[in-house]
């Protein structure tokens, strides 16, 4: 992931896009991680990275023990994210596409036969709105971050 991230990052810096405004993620998961919820956690790391605003309220929907999280995070200054974590059984793969009020980023990675020098991403245990998005699966209801 820390490619993408630099490489995101660095569009977002020379001003490409100009301020990020929207993000959706899908993150496919080849059933290495027993749970969703740390993924999910990651995801929600890297947009609250991108987004130029403080995160405010937290959707969730899913099961983090099942095959997928969606979650819906809404930012101070308007923006949003749409995170869908999914377990699938072919290769991690991740489809991201980040819009600014100049311009859009897309990245796709998936593994497989057209991608044979690919390597998956790793994920790391970065997780700044763990408990509100496992509050919000809990629930079913949308949960206000504090801060």
């Amino acid at each position: 992931m820390e490619l993408i991230k630099k490489s995101v990052d660095s569009v977002i810096e020379k001003d490409r896009i100009g301020s990020p405004v929207f993000l959706r993620c899908v993150l496919n998961i080849a059933g290495e991680t027993s749970n969703l919820l740390q993924p999910t956690a990651e995801m929600a790391a890297l947009s609250n990275g991108w987004i130029p605003s403080q995160p405010q309220r937290v959707y969730a929907q899913g099961d983090a023990d099942a095959t997928q999280v969606t979650v819906m995070i809404q930012y101070v200054g308007g923006q949003m994210a749409v995170l869908s974590i999914n377990r699938v059984d072919t290769e991690t793969a991740i489809d991201i596409m980040l819009v600014g009020n100049k311009g859009v980023i897309y990245h796709e990675t998936p593994i497989g036969r057209h991608y044979l020098s690919a390597t998956p991403h790793q994920l790391s245990a970065i997780g700044e709105l763990t408990e509100t998005i496992s509050n919000a699966l809990a629930t079913g209801q949308p949960i206000t971050v504090e801060g």
